[in-house]
């Protein structure tokens, strides 16, 4: 018997049943695939550093940010002006050199949903973005989604876009990141139904750095 616990996240602001297992694989497809995990694509100086909730099961299987083909982080990203071209998962790994663009999670671990994460071990990893961010010096850090910002700064998020009374200063220079909060891209948050919303919020990144 598979047991059974309940987990409550504000990032969809509900409790429900999820199963745990303690297997270190992922299904994908309903086949059991090695869970490779999202690695931090970080440089120094970036235009934007966007932060994610945690890997999901597609994402942890094929070892890129938001690989899944129903998350529009993709379509909307090429659509933005951020990029010159039609980009897929795939090119997470050259975005930093080539566009400027990094990505990092809140928590690393790989779920099939963000709500299989305990508030505990979400806020478990505010200081170690942080830490990223004050040492790689991101012009804009940029939530992806509005539940995951108010897991971070422990406050309601009144409207999208730039945070006016948030910065974090950096380590060894002068300067500050600004936080901007963009609407979840995941095909399971059902509230941002038309990705022409997300395409909107990320054109206004172009105007603010």
């Amino acid at each position: 018997m598979i047991p059974k616990t309940t987990r409550y996240s504000p990032y969809f602001r509900k409790t429900e049943k999820v199963t745990v297992t303690k297997q270190e694989t992922v299904t994908v497809k309903e086949e059991v695939t090695v869970d490779k995990g999202v690695p931090d694509l970080l440089d120094y100086d970036l235009k934007v550093l966007f932060v994610g909730i945690n890997p999901g099961i597609t994402s942890g299987a094929k070892g890129h940010h938001y690989a899944n083909r129903t998350n529009h982080f993709w379509p909307c990203l090429s659509e933005s002006g951020l990029v010159d071209r039609k980009l897929t998962f795939e090119d997470d790994v050259n975005a930093p050199k080539l566009y400027r663009l990094g990505f990092t999670n809140l928590t690393p671990r790989t779920t099939r949903r963000a709500t299989d994460l305990s508030l505990a071990e979400q806020r478990e990893g505010i200081p170690i973005l942080n830490s990223k961010i004050e040492k790689f010096r991101p012009r804009i850090a940029c939530f992806v989604g509005k539940g995951i910002y108010e897991i971070y700064s422990n406050k309601k998020c009144d409207q999208m876009g730039l945070q006016k009374d948030v910065r974090i200063k950096w380590l060894d220079r002068d300067g500050e990141t600004l936080i901007f909060v963009m609407p979840s891209t995941s095909g399971l948050v059902t509230a941002y139904k038309k990705p022409d919303r997300i395409r909107q919020v990320l054109l206004v990144l172009l105007s603010i750095h």
